[in-house]
């Protein structure tokens, strides 16, 4: 059997003969380069590695398996989640846990099932998506630190449980529609299901402000907040709603970018000109590039900093289990266009 040589490790790794020959030397590389060579020298049986080498893969590898987050989803339809998951697995990595992503079965509404899959190796939960409280409280009888993104209207009832992470959505949308008001705009409408979510009654809150800082008064069959059967706007629902309104207002301010995008859609079916003259609010920044209304006004979110602020919330109370549960409200940033 021939011997394992450092260029042989070198091939495998993709690096060059002088970076390996350095960390197995105790060269100059980067700790963390220096641990993929020594892993992958010791896999392949190379004779000549240093013990002390061994001993600190080791080490390492006790490290990097403090335990895993379990992050509950109930919902993958959304471009949103994209960069909110790779934050969310960026900063699982970086504090040496391992993410394991379950979506939750529709079924399972009391979370039994779900609660199967806390082993002794889950040290924190992460909520994404709206949950019952009766799902939450059979998941925190397993007695594991738990974070929600997002909350009910009322978040009392989350917060005996955990924290919660909110997205800053009144600020933002209350000055979008003080532009669209500005540009003479004068009749509004909001879609989204705001009785059920702070993240989306906030933005409502911000249109309100608005109009009522300006004297304006909105028909009330024009606020459409209420629960669907998934308490989710798809674009079934969506059409729905635009078919009962009484007329087309000038702006329709909806609680994302997807419910955007579906009433432009809708329109542009019904009355291109129309769609094209109708003002369109929505919330997370994700309209395509080839999307054929380009002028909808968004606000962006750091999705990647929001998923990383999830974990770093919930590992703060893994090392800190006595700490005050609490509510923390990131910022987001409104896109003119």
């Amino acid at each position: 059997m021939k011997k394992v040589n450092i260029q042989d490790i070198a091939n495998e790794l993709n690096l060059c003969r002088n970076t390996v020959a350095k960390a197995l030397n105790n060269g100059s590389v980067a700790y963390e380069t220096r641990m993929e060579v020594v892993q992958k020298a010791y896999e392949m049986g190379y004779s000549k590695l240093n013990p002390e080498l061994i001993a600190k893969m080791s080490e390492k590898q006790q490290e990097t398996n403090k335990g895993i987050i379990l992050v509950l989803f109930n919902r993958s339809e959304s471009l949103f989640w994209n960069k909110i998951l790779t934050g969310i697995s960026d900063e699982v990595n970086k504090n040496n846990y391992r993410m394991q992503l379950h979506i939750v079965d529709e079924d399972d509404v009391n979370g039994e099932e779900t609660a199967k899959l806390i082993e002794s190796d889950v040290k924190g939960i992460l909520f994404l998506c709206g949950f019952s409280l009766s799902f939450i409280q059979t998941i925190w009888k397993s007695k594991r630190p738990m974070t929600f993104f997002n909350a009910p209207v009322e978040p009392a009832e989350y917060l005996e449980y955990g924290n919660v992470v909110s997205l800053e959505g009144k600020y933002t949308v209350c000055r979008l529609t003080q532009k669209v008001i500005d540009d003479g705009k004068r009749t509004f409408a909001f879609i989204g299901h705001a009785e059920g979510s702070i993240n989306i009654q906030s933005r409502l809150d911000g249109m309100l402000q608005a109009l009522s800082r300006n004297g304006i008064a909105l028909d009330p069959n024009m606020l459409i907040t209420q629960s669907t059967k998934d308490s989710y706007y798809n674009y079934s629902v969506v059409k729905e709603v635009i078919q009962a309104m009484p007329y087309i207002p000038e702006v329709i301010v909806c609680a994302n970018d997807d419910i955007a995008k579906f009433v432009a859609s809708i329109l542009m079916k019904k009355d291109m000109e129309l769609a094209m003259k109708t003002t369109l609010i929505g919330f997370d920044n994700t309209i395509e590039e080839e999307f054929f209304k380009q002028d909808i006004l968004t606000v962006d979110i750091r999705k990647e900093e929001v998923g990383r602020r999830l974990i770093k919330t919930t590992v703060d109370q893994i090392y800190n289990p006595n700490l005050d549960n609490a509510i923390i409200t990131v910022a987001t940033y409104p896109v003119f266009k």
